[in-house]
């Protein structure tokens, strides 16, 4: 059965495809409007809303115009005519293919390598990395970059100096990466306690504090899982004493409540003192 949505070929011997309209002459590209009337199909310009929502949602997700026009298969020019405000009617065509784009949970996963995309979820990452124990330098070496480079002092929110302000994008490819180094070593805690302190100090989430579908989006927060720092002595003894009832060692104490082992030693020893229960006197060692 002939699909009367097909587009006829041109056969007339008029010169080849692209003479007219969709690669037919004026003559068979006429007959072809004819028919698809007849059927109810013409829909030669639609509105332009669906598909300014569309680019809308596509830019708001970290896609440039430029790169929507890209994966769209059109071009830039129609792009921007459908983001103006006195544009009333596109071609179908050019609607059907702006709705085709997928609008992606991260840009550098459809975009090409040399592509710029927003640095918010790497630079979560890196931070998230170092609060977890892995020194900037270890970072960028793993990611092939120089320590001093301009890419890792806006990774972790450090100023241009030149510039004065810190980077917002980056390549698709360092961010992809970044994302792989990411993976692989969020469940492990790093060596480093001063690249710890450097994260605490700068109120860094750790990795499992990010929610991985959510991560890149400008919106997201972070589920904190370390506990505030108490703002007196005697609340950060209940906290240790809780946590310890919890069966937490001293020095997981020690990273969730952002102080030193040995305060949290110091701490149950007071407190077991303050009991005179025997047993409760050796609740300060480390387990």
């Amino acid at each position: 059965m002939t699909n009367p949505d097909r587009v006829p070929m041109c056969r007339c011997g008029c010169g080849g495809p692209g003479d007219f309209s969709r690669g037919m002459c004026a003559a068979s590209y006429n007959q072809y409007r004819r028919r698809q009337i007849a059927y109810g199909r013409w829909r030669p310009r639609v509105p332009v809303d669906a598909a300014r929502e569309h680019v809308a949602a596509l830019v708001a997700a970290g896609l440039r115009p430029a790169q929507v026009a890209d994966l769209a298969g059109i071009s830039r020019s129609t792009v921007f005519n459908i983001t103006d405000p006195d544009t009333g009617r596109i071609q179908s065509a050019v609607e059907r293919a702006v709705l085709a784009v997928a609008v992606p949970e991260r840009p550098a996963d459809v975009t090409a390598d040399n592509a710029l995309v927003p640095i918010l979820g790497a630079s979560r990452r890196i931070q998230a990395l170092v609060a977890h124990g892995y020194p900037q330098s270890h970072l960028a070496r793993e990611l092939g970059i120089d320590p001093a480079h301009t890419t890792m002092a806006a990774l972790v929110g450090r100023p241009n100096r030149a510039a004065g302000a810190t980077g917002q994008t980056l390549t698709a490819k360092r961010e992809r990466a970044i994302r792989e180094l990411f993976d692989r070593l969020q469940m492990t805690p790093g060596p480093s306690d001063r690249a710890r302190d450097y994260g605490r100090r700068h109120g860094w989430p750790l990795p499992f504090e990010w929610d991985e579908d959510s991560i890149d989006r400008r919106d997201a927060r972070p589920i904190r899982a370390r506990w505030t720092p108490a703002s007196t002595k005697a609340e950060r003894r209940e906290q240790v004493r809780t946590l310890t009832g919890l069966g937490l060692a001293a020095s997981q104490i020690a990273e969730q409540l952002g102080v030193t082992k040995r305060a949290v030693q110091r701490d149950r020893q007071l407190a077991a003192l303050a009991t005179s229960t025997p047993a409760e006197l050796d609740w300060g060692l480390d387990r």
